[in-house]
């Protein structure tokens, strides 16, 4: 799977990683993307890669060590949308209506 754009694949963080950075439970920072996803666009900001579709490409990020055992499908996040669900995450963190 290529990503659209010239960012390496690497530069690119997954939810796992989110929730490590921030020392958060596991579905943190997916709930935090969720809160902001309406502002971002799919093939730029992220990439869903589908279990059936690209199943090689998500086992070499398990095997990496980057996503969870559990992940089926796989969600990528470019650095810059990566930033906002930290942001997003802290402020759900200090504010628990956000």
């Amino acid at each position: 799977m290529e990503l659209d754009d010239d960012r390496s694949p690497a530069a690119w963080l997954t939810l796992r990683e989110l929730d490590q950075a921030e020392c958060c439970a596991k579905g943190s920072a997916f709930r935090a993307f969720k809160r902001i996803e309406t502002q971002w666009t799919q093939g730029r900001d992220y990439q869903v890669l589908h279990h059936d579709d690209d199943r090689a490409a998500i086992a070499r990020w398990r095997e990496a060590g980057r996503i969870y055992a559990s992940t089926v499908n796989l969600l990528l996040l470019s650095p810059p949308l990566a930033r906002a669900v930290r942001d997003q995450m802290r402020r759900m963190t200090t504010d628990p209506a956000e």
